[in-house]
């Protein structure tokens, strides 16, 4: 996303096509470990890594309703967190924001970059991804070539961030004199909300059953 400009004091260096969802890689025996070796994660919590002991304290005092049967979920100040129940492992993380405004979308999409990069593709202007395979971030070059040539279901994608946001993800105009202006969608409010995961390490707890990830 070479060129995305906020007006924000922050430095900055979207929605995913459908065939950039259907090209995970698929569940395997070294899943878990290639996932952990990311090391993707926020607030202090890495996807694929087992919840501390202060952690599930944590989860002990603020859980969370409504998760998926095998989970629970809880929060850590506006972090919630996914883990699986028998082995305590993170399975997602995510933030959300129910009624932010241009400024809430501009921050995130600022702390995202700062902590992941370049993100991977956008589209609908609502909706930014960042892809990874097990050798780190994929970037936007790589994955528009093989959408191209039809061969991203070879990209071996095993974890993705993703933001989300009712509101445009567009940049400020700029004036002739180099400026940014302020326009009408400066006035605009929304939910956005980012979630890091991985869904071949999903399905590899699904397809685990009762038995979970593993200690």
């Amino acid at each position: 996303m070479k060129g995305l400009v906020f007006k924000t004091r922050c430095p900055l260096g979207f929605f995913l096509t459908l065939a950039l969802l259907v090209a995970v890689a698929p569940a395997r025996a070294g899943i878990l470990e290639d996932v952990q070796g990311l090391s993707l994660g926020f607030g202090g919590y890495t996807l694929g890594r087992v919840l501390t002991v202060q952690e599930k304290e944590i989860a002990r005092k603020h859980p969370v309703a409504g998760a998926y049967t095998g989970t629970y979920k809880f929060a850590d100040k506006d972090l919630v967190v996914v883990a699986d129940s028998k082995s305590d492992r993170i399975l997602a993380l995510y933030r959300e924001i129910p009624d932010g405004d241009r400024s809430t979308l501009k921050n995130m999409v600022v702390l995202l970059m700062d902590r992941f990069g370049e993100p991977t593709t956008m589209a609908h202007e609502k909706i930014l991804y960042w892809a990874f395979t097990r050798n780190g971030l994929l970037d936007e070059e790589a994955f528009n070539l093989a959408k191209k040539e039809g061969r991203t279901d070879r990209l071996g994608i095993i974890a993705t961030v993703k933001l989300n946001s009712e509101m445009e993800i567009s940049p400020d105009p700029v004036s002739k004199e180099g400026a940014e202006t302020s326009t009408p969608a400066e006035s605009g409010r929304g939910k956005v909300y980012f979630l890091i995961t991985s869904e071949p390490l999903l399905r590899r707890f699904i397809d685990q059953g009762d038995h979970g990830l593993g200690s």
